[in-house]
Protein backbone atom coordinates (compact mmCIF):
# COMPACT_ATOMS: atom_id res chain seq x y z
CA UNK A 1 0.00 0.00 0.00
CA UNK A 2 1.38 3.38 -0.59
CA UNK A 3 1.85 5.59 2.27
CA UNK A 4 0.78 9.21 2.41
CA UNK A 5 4.03 10.63 2.33
CA UNK A 6 5.02 8.72 -1.05
CA UNK A 7 1.55 10.41 -2.85
CA UNK A 8 2.33 13.31 -1.72
CA UNK A 9 5.95 13.23 -3.41
CA UNK A 10 3.58 12.00 -6.15
CA UNK A 11 1.16 14.46 -6.43
CA UNK A 12 4.28 17.30 -6.02
CA UNK A 13 6.17 15.92 -8.83
CA UNK A 14 3.39 14.92 -11.16
CA UNK A 15 2.02 19.40 -10.62
CA UNK A 16 5.99 20.52 -11.22
CA UNK A 17 6.03 19.04 -14.36
CA UNK A 18 3.43 21.42 -16.38
CA UNK A 19 4.14 23.98 -13.70
CA UNK A 20 7.85 23.92 -15.26
CA UNK A 21 6.49 23.15 -18.55
CA UNK A 22 4.78 26.35 -18.58
CA UNK A 23 7.51 28.49 -17.51
CA UNK A 24 9.66 27.54 -19.84
CA UNK A 25 7.10 28.44 -22.62
CA UNK A 26 6.39 31.67 -20.92
CA UNK A 27 10.23 32.48 -20.59
CA UNK A 28 11.13 31.09 -24.07
CA UNK A 29 8.69 33.82 -26.02
CA UNK A 30 10.21 36.97 -27.07
CA UNK A 31 8.34 40.70 -26.17
CA UNK A 32 6.79 41.96 -29.57
CA UNK A 33 9.13 44.24 -31.30
CA UNK A 34 8.19 48.08 -31.21
CA UNK A 35 10.78 49.45 -33.38
CA UNK A 36 11.53 48.71 -36.91
CA UNK A 37 14.87 46.92 -37.72
CA UNK A 38 16.61 45.94 -41.30
CA UNK A 39 13.60 48.32 -42.88
CA UNK A 40 14.07 50.58 -45.76
CA UNK A 41 11.23 52.02 -47.19
CA UNK A 42 10.55 55.06 -49.89
CA UNK A 43 7.49 57.30 -50.78
CA UNK A 44 6.77 56.71 -53.85
CA UNK A 45 3.44 59.10 -54.11
CA UNK A 46 1.55 60.53 -51.86
CA UNK A 47 -2.06 62.66 -52.02
CA UNK A 48 -3.49 65.34 -49.76
CA UNK A 49 -6.61 63.96 -48.80
CA UNK A 50 -7.88 66.84 -46.88
CA UNK A 51 -7.97 69.00 -50.81
CA UNK A 52 -9.41 65.66 -52.42
CA UNK A 53 -12.14 63.92 -50.36
CA UNK A 54 -15.04 65.71 -48.28
CA UNK A 55 -15.91 63.23 -46.02
CA UNK A 56 -15.27 59.77 -45.16
CA UNK A 57 -18.74 58.96 -44.84
CA UNK A 58 -19.64 56.20 -47.71
CA UNK A 59 -15.44 55.57 -48.14
CA UNK A 60 -13.56 52.67 -47.74
CA UNK A 61 -9.39 52.54 -48.51
CA UNK A 62 -9.02 49.59 -51.05
CA UNK A 63 -6.24 47.92 -52.38
CA UNK A 64 -7.03 46.27 -55.90
CA UNK A 65 -5.36 44.49 -58.90
CA UNK A 66 -6.42 45.08 -62.43
CA UNK A 67 -4.78 43.53 -65.70
CA UNK A 68 -5.31 44.89 -68.95
CA UNK A 69 -5.15 43.10 -71.88
CA UNK A 70 -2.95 43.69 -75.19
CA UNK A 71 -4.80 46.43 -76.97
CA UNK A 72 -7.13 47.24 -73.72
CA UNK A 73 -8.27 50.18 -71.92
CA UNK A 74 -9.54 52.21 -69.31
CA UNK A 75 -12.16 54.80 -70.51
CA UNK A 76 -11.91 58.75 -70.31
CA UNK A 77 -12.69 59.83 -66.34
CA UNK A 78 -11.13 61.71 -63.70
CA UNK A 79 -9.99 60.93 -59.97
CA UNK A 80 -12.04 64.37 -58.33
CA UNK A 81 -13.06 62.66 -55.03
CA UNK A 82 -11.07 59.39 -55.74
CA UNK A 83 -7.60 59.75 -55.59
CA UNK A 84 -5.82 57.27 -56.55
CA UNK A 85 -2.04 55.90 -56.47
CA UNK A 86 -0.80 53.50 -59.36
CA UNK A 87 1.89 50.91 -59.34
CA UNK A 88 2.82 49.31 -62.50
CA UNK A 89 3.75 45.09 -61.72
CA UNK A 90 4.50 44.19 -65.13
CA UNK A 91 3.87 45.68 -68.68
CA UNK A 92 3.97 49.11 -69.90
CA UNK A 93 0.86 51.25 -68.96
CA UNK A 94 -0.16 54.35 -71.35
CA UNK A 95 -1.32 57.18 -69.27
CA UNK A 96 -3.15 59.94 -71.66
CA UNK A 97 -4.05 63.31 -69.82
CA UNK A 98 -6.44 65.66 -70.64
CA UNK A 99 -4.09 68.22 -71.57
CA UNK A 100 -2.34 66.18 -74.13
CA UNK A 101 0.29 64.50 -71.88
CA UNK A 102 1.12 61.10 -72.60
CA UNK A 103 3.27 59.28 -70.06
CA UNK A 104 4.32 55.46 -70.61
CA UNK A 105 4.89 53.57 -67.13
CA UNK A 106 6.68 50.26 -66.40
CA UNK A 107 7.18 47.69 -63.92
CA UNK A 108 8.35 49.59 -60.72
CA UNK A 109 6.92 52.75 -61.60
CA UNK A 110 4.57 54.85 -59.91
CA UNK A 111 2.23 57.59 -60.54
CA UNK A 112 -0.66 59.39 -58.75
CA UNK A 113 -4.24 60.36 -60.41
CA UNK A 114 -6.16 63.07 -58.13
CA UNK A 115 -8.04 66.83 -58.84
CA UNK A 116 -10.42 67.76 -61.81
CA UNK A 117 -8.00 66.12 -64.16
CA UNK A 118 -9.00 63.32 -66.51
CA UNK A 119 -7.82 60.95 -68.06
CA UNK A 120 -7.60 57.50 -69.57
CA UNK A 121 -5.34 54.57 -70.05
CA UNK A 122 -4.34 51.84 -72.16
CA UNK A 123 -2.45 49.17 -72.96
CA UNK A 124 -0.28 49.30 -76.26
CA UNK A 125 2.03 45.90 -75.52
CA UNK A 126 1.37 42.28 -77.34
CA UNK A 127 1.60 41.18 -73.21
CA UNK A 128 -1.19 42.44 -70.67
CA UNK A 129 -0.10 45.26 -68.07
CA UNK A 130 -1.11 44.46 -64.42
CA UNK A 131 -0.72 47.51 -62.02
CA UNK A 132 -1.85 47.63 -58.36
CA UNK A 133 -4.84 50.58 -57.28
CA UNK A 134 -4.45 51.70 -54.37
CA UNK A 135 -7.73 54.25 -53.71
CA UNK A 136 -10.22 56.04 -51.10
CA UNK A 137 -13.25 54.53 -53.17
CA UNK A 138 -16.83 56.08 -52.61
CA UNK A 139 -19.12 53.03 -52.22
CA UNK A 140 -21.97 53.48 -53.98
Amino acid sequence: MMTMRTALRITAWSSAGPALFIAGLALGQHPAPTDYKGVKESVLAAIDLAKEIDSVENRELRVSRATVAPGGHIGFHSHRGDPTIVYVLAGILTNHQDNGTTEEFRSGQVFAEFGPRSHWVENNEPTPVTFIVANIHRRE
